[in-house]
């Protein structure tokens, strides 16, 4: 605002014009102090938000489905779970630590078990099966861990992760237990599993934000088991709790006896389906799923039925997922090579 300088005559009334002069003068220079400070207010803001910067950290579960599927007589793969896991963690340096970052990561890598009970049942040391970033009180100790330079360090602790991981893998391979992976993402999934946005940390003048993504890795090969079946396990006719070799089976020739031409309009217009999971913390949570085991394939891996299991399983997969709510998802076939388990892995996480 530009504040004029006024001019007013002589008179009898001269006091008065005097006075109102006054008073609109100090009216003016209020209303230019008032602006200018808003001004300023508005650089102190925005030189505020420069000053903030915001960290995001990855918080990567394993959940392996410990079922028959892990049974390398039963069902053959070329990568078994050991390998997956190995091979993420050992991109954690320097490729996830380093993504978009340079100090200050909080990432974490662990395993959840779909079945709980299993931890006692296998005698599974799970402090083991753990490597957190956010223990470290300043980022020389984190560096001294990462290079090796301290008591303990990142490679033997990714070490002892593998050695543990593979423990409890040969432990369940010789007593399988069912997976019921709808329960799990129901009840599962909590606020352990999913990293909330954690306090900001004020450090010369700048204020750090701390974001986390969610990163499920589920190992499973797709049919879900579960503890109910039937009518019971099926509340709402062709929306079940669980999606069993049977049920892919049953779809597959109820589609086809049908006639119709497009399998996603046959799947919506007779209501399949696996009934969604009502939980919160899935809207943060990104979940991969590595690898759907097609058993309709031959032993050559040629297709011996149409649609074949690993159609419907997506089919089925997707259209639960996104009705449950979850953040992001990727369904992903068997892999034939570790270098294969990377791309997939560091692409899913943005990191290339």
């Amino acid at each position: 605002m530009n504040c004029k300088k006024l001019i007013c005559g002589s008179g009898p009334n001269s006091l008065l014009a005097d006075q109102m002069l006054k008073s609109w003068v100090l009216l003016s220079l209020a209303l230019c102090m008032m602006t200018a400070c808003a001004s300023k207010s508005e650089k102190l803001n925005e030189e505020k938000s420069a000053d903030e910067v915001a960290l995001t950290h990855f918080n990567v579960v394993f959940a392996p489905d410990l079922s028959n599927r892990i049974n390398s007589k039963m069902h053959p793969r070329p990568l078994h779970d050991p390998q997956i896991v190995s091979r993420v963690l050992n991109n954690i340096y320097p490729k996830i630590l380093n993504h978009q970052r340079s100090d200050n990561q909080l990432d974490k890598f662990s395993v959840s078990l779909i079945n709980k009970k299993l931890l006692n049942e296998y005698n599974i040391n799970k402090s083991e099966l753990n490597i957190d970033f956010s223990r470290f009180k300043n980022q020389r100790e984190r560096i001294d861990y990462i290079k090796g330079r301290s008591e303990a360090s990142l490679e033997t602790d990714v070490q002892k992760f593998e050695e543990e991981f593979n423990r409890l893998n040969q432990i369940a391979a010789e007593r399988t237990f069912g997976a019921d992976v709808w329960s799990y993402l129901h009840a599962g999934v909590d606020n352990l599993i999913v990293q909330e946005e954690k306090d900001p940390i004020i450090f010369n003048g700048t204020t750090y934000r701390n974001q986390f993504r969610n990163v499920l890795i589920l190992l499973t090969d797709g049919y879900i088991e579960a503890g109910i079946y039937n009518k019971q396990g099926c509340p709402e006719d062709n929306a079940c709790y669980y999606l069993s070799g049977d049920r892919v089976s049953r779809f597959r020739q109820a589609f086809k006896k049908s006639g119709a031409k497009d399998m996603k309009a046959f799947f919506d217009d007779n209501n399949y389906g696996i009934v969604p999971v009502d939980n919160p913390h899935l809207a943060e949570l990104e979940v991969l799923v590595l690898e759907m085991y097609d058993r309709s394939l031959s032993q050559s891996g040629s297709a011996t039925v149409h649609p074949t299991d690993t159609e419907i399983l997506k089919l089925f997969w997707s259209d639960w997922l996104e009705k449950s709510g979850v953040k992001r998802y990727e369904l992903r076939s068997m892999m034939t090579t570790e270098e294969e388990v990377e791309e997939i892995v560091l692409d899913f996480m943005g990191i290339r």
